[in-house]
């Protein structure tokens, strides 16, 4: 009796330790499965990375064929020495970024670049040569960056402003102040560009106002007109000047760059 109690226990812990083992041999499998579930993850997560990192370089590379391709098609016009009454016969070039750019037009002699070089360093920085095709330039501020996008104002040119306007997130339109001759030339081109986009905010640079045949701003605003830009358009007009290089920008030129990085952020 006593043996068959004795038996009866051994059974017992055997089975015992059996079901142990399968319970280890269980949760063994169910390691190796979650284990094996870690390792799929991970392996996804690097094709997913992987993936990005070849997405970023493609568009990298395509950027940089689209600015390779600007830069040599008119470096091919420079050699060819064009003068300013010359036709082009291409086709406009897509800016060198796919997103809004600020625009900056105006008549060659105007400025246009130097008002952008010495707004991105915030000193004079006097350009000699004028632009001939685009010019994109980025400023930061404290809050954002800015992309401008200068387009040459020689005649061969201007037929590209208005291509431009729907990419654009405001317009800067500089004109000479001292030139009163091709003022109302300026006032044309202007007009023309309001007319077709009619809302795109506009600020206008009346430069030049050191020297002394300069028309005053309010003179400007008479001889552009500017009273018939509308009332549904945000319109803003700054008398600038840029002296002796290096030094640092007048006031309203700062004034100016606040104002367009609110716009530009208001737009947006």
């Amino acid at each position: 009796m006593e043996r068959g109690k004795v038996k009866k226990k051994e059974k017992e812990k055997e089975t015992q330790k059996e079901k142990i083992r399968e319970k280890g041999r269980e949760e063994k499998v169910k390691g190796k499965e979650v284990e094996q579930k870690i390792k799929q993850k991970e392996k996804q997560e690097q094709q997913e990375r992987r993936k990005g990192k070849e997405e970023k370089e493609e568009k990298r590379t395509k950027q940089g064929k689209e600015t390779n391709k600007e830069k040599e098609q008119f470096k091919g016009q420079e050699e060819k020495g064009e003068n300013k009454d010359s036709t082009l016969t291409r086709t406009p070039l897509e800016p060198l970024e796919k997103n809004k750019q600020i625009l900056v037009l105006g008549l060659d002699g105007a400025g246009k670049t130097s008002v952008l070089h010495s707004l991105a360093s915030n000193r004079v920085q006097h350009s000699v040569a004028p632009t001939q095709g685009f010019h994109a330039v980025c400023i930061n501020t404290e809050d954002s960056q800015m992309e401008f996008l200068e387009i040459g104002g020689s005649k061969p040119f201007r037929s590209y402003w208005e291509t431009y306007l729907s990419k654009g997130l405001l317009l800067i339109f500089v004109v000479d102040s001292a030139d009163h001759s091709r003022l109302p030339e300026a006032k044309k081109y202007l007009h023309q560009l309001i007319a077709a986009n009619p809302v795109l905010p506009l600020v206008v640079f009346a430069n030049k106002q050191d020297l002394e045949a300069a028309y005053h701003i309010t003179d400007i605003h008479e001889a552009l007109a500017l009273s018939e830009v509308g009332n549904d358009r945000k319109m803003f007009l700054f008398g600038t000047h840029l002296t002796k290089n290096g030094s640092e920008i007048p006031s309203t030129m700062q004034d100016a760059k606040d104002l367009i990085a609110q716009l530009a952020a208001d737009v947006q």
